[in-house]
């Protein structure tokens, strides 16, 4: 009973000092503007941007330089700062502060849906003070990317800047918050949003060799009986199918979770064994000599053509629009 007490206690005051931090931050009117990405690595969970960000607010000048913390960083380098006071027409004074910052940020990689992958690009910048001395307002109107940015392979699709005031569970050590009490500090994020190129044109590279194999696979129900070539196609088309698993991997960047590849894959391979299944089977049905069975089994050959290539070809469909 005490520790629940203890739990209603701390989301209670985190929601005091969130309240608190909104009624009297002072707010700092912030944007971003990339001027290039690159080095997009999918292999090591990386990009690089070169970008901009200021701030506009009245009030006392308030030193950036070195208070901005930018997040999930594996290299950072901080170029330009200047800081002047402007004055807009018919406005008060206001300051103007901006910095260049080139940086290398990890990334979440969407592998899933490649080659029809999107993918967000992440640029999250907090300050070292708390919300309730500098409060990010997001200035959408002047951030954004820039037109003659040029990423081999992939195109911009869309940007956003938003605010989220991010909470600790430490108060890292600032005695102007009760020791054990949250920190609660304004992240702003920048997210670029990305799409591949033509990636139906990817897609058919990686996938030929796969649906050749199954159309060979279905036109062994249409040979001579007991021959070895009914046989020996789809065992080819199955080495294939495999062979073709093996380039995939080599050529797209591994991942945990089961993609729209491993899925086309696995279901060419179990529909290449269902062919070799039937085709056994139909077979040790023509070597009885019988008539009845001869007339059944180039039935069931037919049939089994029929389904086995609706059925995959249905399964295909339902992978690439639910994708």
């Amino acid at each position: 009973m005490e520790t629940k007490y203890k739990k209603v206690l701390a989301v209670s005051a985190a929601l005091f000092l969130a309240l608190c931090s909104a009624a009297f931050a002072r707010d700092y009117r912030t944007g971003i503007f990339i001027t290039d990405l690159y080095d997009l690595d999918q292999v090591d969970s990386t990009f690089s941007a070169d970008f901009w960000i200021w701030c506009v607010y009245d009030g006392d000048e308030t030193d950036f330089n070195g208070t901005l913390d930018i997040m999930h960083e594996s290299s950072c380098d901080l170029r330009i700062y200047s800081s002047d006071k402007v004055k807009m027409p018919g406005e008060e004074e206001l300051f103007w502060m901006q910095q260049k910052i080139l940086a290398k940020f990890q990334c979440e990689w969407n592998m899933r849906n490649f080659p029809f992958d999107v993918n967000t690009l992440k640029i999250e910048i907090e300050d070292n003070r708390i919300r309730d001395e500098v409060n990010f307002l997001p200035d959408g109107m002047n951030s954004g990317v820039s037109e003659i940015i040029d990423i081999d392979g992939w195109k911009i699709s869309g940007f956003t800047l938003t605010e989220t005031p991010m909470s600790y569970n430490t108060n890292f050590g600032n005695p102007e918050i009760d020791e054990g009490g949250s920190g609660i500090y304004s992240r702003l994020c920048a997210e670029v949003t990305i799409r591949r190129v033509n990636p139906w044109i990817t897609f058919f590279k990686l996938t030929a060799c796969v649906y050749i194999s199954i159309l060979i696979s279905v036109l062994a129900f249409f040979m001579k009986p007991n021959t070895d070539s009914r046989i020996s196609l789809p065992c080819a088309a199955l080495f294939a199918v495999m062979s073709n698993k093996y380039v995939v991997e080599a050529a797209v960047p591994s991942t945990t979770a089961l993609t729209l590849l491993d899925s086309i894959h696995t279901a060419s391979l179990a529909v290449i064994l269902a062919i070799l299944f039937v085709i056994i089977k139909t077979d040790g049905m023509r070597a009885t000599g019988n008539e009845k069975s001869l007339r059944q089994s180039m039935k069931i050959d037919r049939l089994a053509a029929l389904a086995i290539a609706v059925a995959y070809m249905l399964l295909n469909a339902m992978l690439l629009v639910l994708r």
